[in-house]
């Protein structure tokens, strides 16, 4: 069933690039880890950019947050490696990404084979910078390290050299949560995440938060919302559990779906990995928009796409349906080649669009009813499809029919005939114009946590019986 979406995405959407881009350029050098000074600039400039209905929470750093503690804050002046000469090997300023995160002052001429056990490095990509991040996320450890290009590595031959960091690890700074809230008719709530840290990287989080902070002045500007939005920017994991940890339950309550993004700027094919339910309402039209206006995408299961801040908010005692939406593994991931070279800002546009259309099938639908018996002349409205031209179309507005029955909204419908949902809604709208058809809300009721769907069959095990079709339905000519 063809959807009436015709790719490529409006080109009007294209105007945001701009906008998309700068946020993007500002940012992305900076030293971006969970509790540092450059991470706070970043979430006052999102501050500052989204408007109105943003604020920031904090907690200091040491702090616990659920059985979580906040990092050490951590601010580097200078760090570098020379030789005895004073020539520079490696320098911090050339790039954030030479020094392991979180590590300690140091100011020491060691040995060669010393600053061999402080070393990353990759023969097999010798011209690149592997992140290191992990102590970032050990709270107890002390640790100093570099990461250097295996073609400088081979270079060092020198018996000793100088290491020199300039670094404070202490609690003398907070973590901060970017949350802006955009209200709806209803207090139920679907909120988009991305990560803010990382530094010197491109498609690792910041792509993410530069399309989100896109969707969210689309919504911003559409000024009857059925439902909240709400848009969550932070470290990884220590922003979900700083945010779950200082809001009260009564208003995490409200939260009825999740959105998390990661790598959505890459080359590689879009997609989704499901919420931990596997069916929810949220996995189900996402679903139906990738493969509607997608064409080839990725289906993962729970935390296999990008596993990220879903595990907080999908977890235990939350268990909130939340899907991550990004892209599929990529050459750059982790390495210093993550950058403005290789952000595909078409992407990055091409995502905001799906994600858009995700949040208007939320908005539009409805549940129709119809007021005649009897299948509908179908002509005199100008509905009629021709079986000639397109038998399958004309099918389905038969089947659609059956179904309109005051019981299942359009997203339902179409979800059970596996069509676009696009399709559906537009015929029963179009009826409820010309008075053939009456509508009433459709707000879904709250889903049960549940257990998560079986590996066998996970993504194609149907959520209600289908109707008998004249075509296989899984066929998506």
């Amino acid at each position: 069933m063809a959807s009436n979406f015709k790719y490529p995405f409006p080109s009007s959407f294209r105007s945001c690039e701009k906008s998309l881009l700068d946020t993007i350029k500002v940012n992305w050098k900076l030293n971006r880890t969970a509790v540092n000074e450059d991470t706070d600039k970043f979430a006052a400039y999102l501050k500052k950019k989204m408007g109105s209905g943003t604020k920031i929470h904090e907690l200091t750093a040491g702090k616990d947050c659920l059985t979580w503690r906040v990092p050490l804050h951590w601010r580097v002046r200078k760090a570098y490696i020379a030789r005895e000469s004073g020539e520079k090997i490696v320098d911090f300023n050339d790039n954030a990404l030479h020094l392991w995160t979180h590590s300690i002052p140091i100011d020491q001429v060691v040995s060669r084979e010393e600053l061999d056990k402080h070393i990353l490095t990759n023969p097999r990509r010798p011209d690149e910078i592997e992140y290191h991040f992990r102590n970032g996320y050990r709270y107890n450890v002390r640790e100093w390290g570099f990461s250097i290009p295996h073609r400088i590595v081979k270079t060092m031959t020198d018996a000793r050299y100088r290491v020199y960091i300039d670094a404070d690890l202490d609690t003398k700074g907070s973590i901060k949560v970017v949350d802006a809230v955009l209200p709806g008719r209803s207090k139920d709530t679907i909120v988009f995440m991305a990560h803010t840290c990382h530094p010197w990287t491109v498609n690792d989080g910041l792509s993410c938060v530069a399309t989100l902070v896109e969707l969210y002045k689309l919504l911003q500007g559409q000024k009857d919302r059925k439902y909240t939005y709400r848009f969550i920017f932070g470290p990884e994991y220590f922003a979900a559990a700083t945010f779950l940890h200082l809001t009260p339950r009564s208003e995490v309550r409200k939260f009825r779906y999740g959105c998390f993004l990661d790598m959505v700027g890459t080359h590689e094919p879009i997609g989704m990995q499901v919420s931990f339910q596997g069916n929810s309402l949220i996995d189900r039209m996402m679903k139906n928009v990738l493969k509607t206006h997608a064409g080839t995408h990725l289906i993962k299961s729970y935390r296999k796409l990008w596993p990220n801040d879903e595990t907080f908010y999908n977890g235990p005692g939350f268990a909130i349906p939340t899907v991550g939406f990004g892209r599929g593994m990529y050459r750059e991931y982790h390495h210093n080649t993550d950058d403005l070279e290789n952000l595909d800002l078409y992407h990055c546009v091409e995502s905001l669009w799906i994600l858009s259309r995700v949040v208007e099938v939320f908005e539009t639908d409805f549940i129709p009813k119809l007021r005649y018996d009897g299948p509908l002349y179908l002509s005199p409205y100008g509905l009629y499809i021709d079986p000639y031209l397109d038998p399958r179309g004309n099918d389905a507005m038969e089947f659609i029919q059956y179904l309109m029955d005051g019981k299942r909204s359009c997203f339902e419908i179409a979800d059970q005939l596996k069509l676009d949902y696009f399709f559906v809604y537009n015929f029963a709208r179009q009826l409820v114009e010309k008075r053939r058809a009456k509508s009433k809300p459709s707000i879904p009721k709250p889903e049960s946590p549940g257990e998560p769907l079986s590996c066998s069959g996970l993504f194609e095990k149907p959520h209600a019986k289908a109707l008998p079709f004249p075509w296989d339905p899984n066929d998506s000519d």
